[in-house]
């Protein structure tokens, strides 16, 4: 069976942590202080997030290129036949960093020949310079981007979605798929998102399987929820493996993928994935039938 990630990120921090600094740091270990020390939610994620920050604009291209093709590595290593890696905002500092990712994933795949992956570009709702990236979607798109992510604030409550549905649009329009993580800790946004036509999938939703009707408005829609199971145990989205609603989201005919979100620091890859929707009671039949979902909700 192929194994298909449809929700892993670059962690730029956290692999830029490992190349350049001294003491870089353990994962292992910091997943066990954190889920020891903070409580799930928001303060977790924030924990597991933290690490020294550096001059982003100062990083050689090399280096860029590096962490990426780090991240596919990992990912092909991981029995990923194919991933969609979330590259960071800060790609655009880059001279045509599209090319800087394909020449990333040509390094790969020279040693993993069925290996293939995706590039999903970040985008912060917050950021001033919004509506210029927005006008770079088409020359992006051309360049092999496959689509975005849209990251808001606040991730726990309700946002406003004005600037993420102008977005949403531009991204569209100019051919590339739109992606959102939503619902990690409850269920906020994830109605507003699912009546933007141009959101295909939402990452996480765990939120929405204390809501009905929520769940009857992903089905009814066919939004593509991306399942990342170690993570959501890691950051405390559900108090364990066993409680997390990915049976019940099939039972009730919501679209669902499988993803790592942040595998070095959450420790897993695809291939742990798949185990662990085996140990909730998944067959080999369900399992496929997740793979060709994943094929068909590919970006854009």
């Amino acid at each position: 069976m192929d194994l298909i990630d449809l929700h892993q990120n670059t962690e730029w921090p956290a692999r830029l942590d490992q190349v350049l600094s001294s003491s870089p740091v353990d994962w292992a270990d910091r997943r066990t202080s954190v889920q020891t020390v903070a409580p799930p939610g928001l303060a977790r994620l924030q924990r597991m997030s933290a690490v020294p920050r550096f001059d982003l604009d100062a990083v050689d291209p090399e280096v860029y290129e590096g962490i990426l093709a780090d991240a596919l590595a990992a990912a092909a290593r991981g029995g990923a036949v194919y991933t969609e890696l979330r590259l960071p905002q800060e790609s655009v500092v880059y001279p045509q960093f599209m090319e800087r990712f394909e020449a990333a994933r040509a390094s790969v795949t020279e040693i993993y020949p069925d290996f293939d992956a995706g590039a999903v570009l970040s985008m912060n709702l917050w950021d001033p310079m919004l509506r210029e990236l927005c006008d770079a979607f088409g020359d992006a798109a051309a360049a092999g981007l496959a689509g975005v992510e849209i990251i808001y604030v606040p991730y726990a409550a309700e946002a406003d979605w004005t600037r993420g549905r102008v977005v949403a649009e531009a991204a569209g329009a100019a051919g590339l798929g739109v992606t959102v993580p939503a619902g990690a800790f409850n269920g906020s946004n994830l109605a507003s998102l699912a009546e933007i036509e141009q959101i295909g999938r939402i990452g996480h939703a765990v939120g929405a399987a204390s809501d009905p009707g929520i769940m009857r408005l992903l089905a009814e829609r066919d939004v593509t929820v991306e399942v990342c199971l170690t993570s959501a145990v890691v950051l405390g989205m559900v108090p364990s493996l066993e409680a997390h609603p990915l049976p019940r989201f099939l039972e009730a005919g919501i679209a669902v993928v499988l993803g790592t979100d942040s595998p070095m620091r959450m420790g897993t890859d695809i291939a742990g994935e798949y185990e662990k929707a085996r140990a909730l009671g998944l067959g080999e039949t369900e399992l496929a039938a997740i793979t060709e979902r994943a094929k068909a909700a590919r970006l854009p």
